[in-house]
């Protein structure tokens, strides 16, 4: 089939790579304007660096829906849609003969929305996958085309498992393209589905009044991107992994306790191990290196806010 292919971070651009390597021919690239940086300086997303590369007309509109004829031009049978970050109106969705379908990073209905990655993380859970879906007019409530279920690493992190999960879906999706015609769509049972936001910058401090295990799979969920924060004496530190500490009993919720080259922080119920921080104006390291260049006071405290 052809293929217009719309997409932004990397791993959208692991899925066009398999597009470009199977039978399939993309006709065309849609991708987020280039983001602007300091010094009058821009940065072009992973997929339309994958496209220029690879010699593929790229369109960067503001506002998709603005120009569906534009879409129309490019002659494609078919769009699919990863990560993209725009949503569709019905005009993009009959601009093509067979529709759009979608890469998501869970397994329907779990986790529609922006975050599913970092959300079933941050829950806890042991298994998780990619859907290959109908795009239409809700939020990822399309029929199912198919789905690959993987198990998540108990220190896994999200990036990690991003990286994984795009690979499994970049291989799915070519499957699901070769096998169309003879998929059977499956509606999903909307009464079992659950949602995740976009991560707020609120969301991104540590909260140590709940269990070791909660903080954990929380700071698991936000490394590398947009990283786990805290306060320590009025400055913000990042923390990219941490561990659970079986049979250590400390004093007050948050309170920071250094041994050696050890960094505790006690939680609601258990304390954690940090394993890889960052401070101010500093590249991440792990806590030895860290703990021989910075000292905390005792019993010091660390806070959601300055």
């Amino acid at each position: 089939m052809k293929i217009l292919f719309l997409g932004t971070p990397e791993f959208a651009a692991v899925s066009l790579r398999a597009l470009l390597d199977s039978s399939h021919t993309v006709v065309g690239v849609v991708t987020q304007p280039d983001r602007a940086l300091k010094h009058g300086k821009t940065e072009l997303s992973a997929v339309k660096q994958l496209a220029l590369s690879a010699g593929l007309p790229v369109y960067q509109p503001i506002k998709i829906r603005a120009d569906v004829e534009k879409l129309k031009s490019f002659g494609a049978d078919i769009a699919v849609t990863a990560a993209y970050g725009q949503i569709l109106d019905s005009g993009v969705l009959n601009a093509f003969k067979y529709g759009v379908i979608n890469v998501h990073a869970s397994l329907l209905p779990k986790y529609r929305g922006a975050s599913p990655i970092q959300a079933a993380i941050a829950a806890g859970e042991r298994t998780t996958g990619v859907t290959i879906m109908r795009t239409e007019l809700g939020l990822d409530t399309g029929d199912i085309l198919s789905t690959v279920a993987t198990e998540i690493g108990e220190t896994e992190t999200a990036g990690e498992l991003t990286e994984r999960l795009a690979e499994l879906g970049a291989k799915l999706l070519v499957q699901t393209l070769d096998n169309f015609d003879g998929i059977t769509p499956c509606k999903q049972d909307d009464s079992i589905a659950t949602h995740c936001k976009t991560i707020s910058k609120s969301e991104q401090i540590i909260d140590f009044s709940v269990d070791s295990k909660t903080v954990v799979n929380k700071i698991r969920a936000l490394s590398p991107s947009p990283c786990a924060k805290t306060f320590i004496d009025g400055e913000q530190y990042k923390i990219y992994r941490v561990s659970v500490c079986e049979d250590i009993v400390l004093g007050v919720v948050g309170q920071v306790v250094c041994a050696k080259d050890k960094m505790y922080i006690v939680c609601g119920n258990g304390v954690v191990s940090v394993d890889v921080i960052q401070a101010p104006s500093k590249r991440a390291m792990p806590i030895a290196d860290f703990l021989r260049g910075k000292k905390f006071k005792d019993g010091v405290i660390c806070a959601k806010q300055p």
